[in-house]
């Protein structure tokens, strides 16, 4: 027996979105695995400075390393205000190698423990950075008294050491492991989503759902379907099929559409539809472009169509926290037109 079309294009997202997930969840493997490594590697086995080969073979690595140092020379600091009380300030010293300078920025609760040490040497640790454009100009504004910026860079390496803990020294990784982590977040729910939705149809038409599936496809083949983007209309049903959402919905469930915008970190907008039957479902799709959406509305706005267009507050206040209601009021309201 072939498979519908629509449910062919559903398995196919299906297997794409598991397949996603794979990869993301071996890749959030890979940088567990890498963190452990490293963290282990920092704690127990950092690269010992013992000479200037050690140095610069550590340097040029990027390795996390570990060197005493018994003289430094203090260039200052610069405060930052974070979160409008909160003042943290970072320091920066030099030190002596090779005839050369290396910078190292410290945070400020260690700098006071290098200035408060009584032993003759003190143990710096930390990894190697590039020097920026801004950390170029912050030390030069540092030392314009004593020195001018072109002695500066003849007299500094190009990288610089920033003092960090074993496991301050994975900051960019757990960044990018949290990252990840939310994208498997969503791909999950939104495999869950999916799959629900097809649960639903099965438990609802049980053992003609093979039949369900042909009639909807039949419908959606036909000349009169309205196809816009992810969705297509037919006589009897409204179907998604976004790589987001998925859904079929009876077209006489339909009690409410509206259309919105989806802000991401308040600089991107991007236009969404949102389809609600009278069954409480709620679907919001955000992958479609905005002159799709605005024909699906102009469509359900015309004459002849038993849903509510647009959004309303009082509407959206009253399906949060008395949906009952609001059926049962948009059935009384079709009972009535159907009577006039």
């Amino acid at each position: 027996m072939e498979t519908p079309e629509f449910m062919k294009k559903y398995k196919k997202k299906k297997c794409i979105g598991l397949l996603i997930l794979a990869i993301l969840l071996i890749g959030g493997g890979i940088i567990v695995y890498k963190c452990l490594t490293s963290y282990e590697n920092n704690t127990n086995n950092p690269t010992v400075i013992n000479s200037i080969e050690d140095f610069e073979n550590a340097m040029a690595n990027n390795d996390y390393i570990e060197m005493d140092i018994s003289d430094y020379i203090d260039l200052g600091s610069v405060t930052t205000e974070r979160n409008g009380s909160k003042i943290s300030e970072t320091y920066y010293i030099g030190i002596n190698i090779n005839e050369k300078m290396l910078v190292v920025s410290i945070r400020n609760d260690e700098y006071h423990r290098l200035v408060n040490a009584t032993g003759s040497t003190y143990l710096l640790r930390g990894t190697f950075s590039k020097i920026t454009n801004n950390l170029r100009d912050t030390l030069e504004e540092l030392l314009e008294d004593a020195i001018s910026p072109e002695e500066l860079n003849e007299l500094m390496y190009e990288d610089f050491l920033s003092w960090e803990t074993p496991f301050g020294a994975l900051t960019s990784k757990i960044i990018m492991l949290f990252f990840l982590f939310i994208f498997i977040c969503v791909c999950i729910y939104i495999l869950c989503k999916n799959s629900k939705s097809m649960r639903k149809l099965k438990k609802k038409y049980g053992s003609d759902f093979q039949m369900f599936c042909e009639k909807v496809d039949t419908e959606m083949k036909a000349s009169t379907a309205l196809r816009k983007g992810a969705v297509t209309v037919t006589q009897n049903y409204v179907v998604a099929n976004s790589p987001c959402t998925f859904f079929v919905m009876p077209i006489n469930e339909l009690m409410w559409v509206y259309r919105g915008v989806t802000r991401y970190y308040r600089l991107i907008e991007k236009s969404n539809i949102t389809f609600i039957s009278s069954k409480k479902a709620k679907y919001q799709i955000t992958s479609m472009n905005k002159r799709n959406i605005n024909d699906l509305i102009e469509y359900f706005s015309q004459d002849g169509q038993k849903c509510i267009v647009g959004y309303s507050e009082e509407l959206n206040k009253m399906f949060r926290k008395k949906p009952d209601t609001l059926v049962q009021q948009w059935k009384n309201d079709n009972n009535n037109s159907n009577n006039q």
